[in-house]
């Protein structure tokens, strides 16, 4: 398998002198599903932002797909972000002022994608969501929130997709079934994925586990 994604000695230190991370070096392979675990305050967070692009690091570089992120401007990460990664977060972030259709929708058409509503539609069947087309966010299940808020990340295509606690506003059996749903989108759309999360009773859904504790790799 090809390494889809690769950080080198990542440091993180904030303005305050918080050092969030401590020289963290992490790869995932293309079609695996990695776990990125720790307790609370442990650096998760930061680490999968800095991997996304979404905040510079201290030190260190990240490489998606042979590209280095670390050495990008704020114009290049957008349309790196746009073509190969997607981003599920705890707080599902959802708008609700639209329903669900129109969640998944508005992403394609903000990115110029054509036929936004027929991929929309596409994605929500496969997520058998069908039923909630016309439900705002307040009406659903923290599950189907969640599911929507997947389905929101993959208008986009993305080649991997990191998730920050994405389970951990739900009880166990809803948990197992994101988890569920990401080892099928492994299996029949290729994505891999990077997942934090705190919940060990998660961790048999991995392939592979990284351990942090205090900004650096438990190992």
């Amino acid at each position: 398998m090809s390494r889809i994604l690769y950080a080198e000695n990542l440091r993180k230190v904030y303005p305050n002198g918080v050092e969030a991370l401590r020289g963290v070096s992490i790869e995932v392979l293309e079609g695996e599903v990695v776990g990125l675990m720790g307790p609370s305050g442990s650096g998760k967070s930061t680490l999968l932002h800095l991997l996304a692009g979404l905040e510079k690091p201290t030190g260190g570089r990240v490489y998606l797909l042979d590209k280095e992120l670390t050495s990008m401007d704020e114009g290049e990460l957008a349309e790196l972000r746009k073509r190969y990664i997607a981003f599920v977060f705890q707080f599902y972030y959802l708008l609700e002022d639209f329903n669900v259709l129109e969640n998944l929708s508005l992403i394609g058409e903000l990115a110029g994608i054509k036929g936004a509503k027929e991929r929309a539609l596409d994605i929500l069947e496969y997520l058998r969501l069908t039923h909630r087309l016309k439900h705002r966010p307040s009406q659903l299940s923290g599950g189907e929130q969640q599911r929507v808020a997947i389905g929101r990340a993959l208008m986009l295509e993305p080649k991997l997709l990191l998730a920050d606690e994405p389970t951990g506003n739900l009880d166990l059996a809803e948990g197992r079934r994101i988890f569920e749903l990401f080892l099928r989108l492994r299996e029949e759309k290729g994505l891999s994925f990077l997942v934090a999360t705190h919940n060990e009773a998660m961790r048999d859904y991995f392939d592979r586990i990284y351990r942090l504790k205090d900004g650096r790799l438990d190992v």
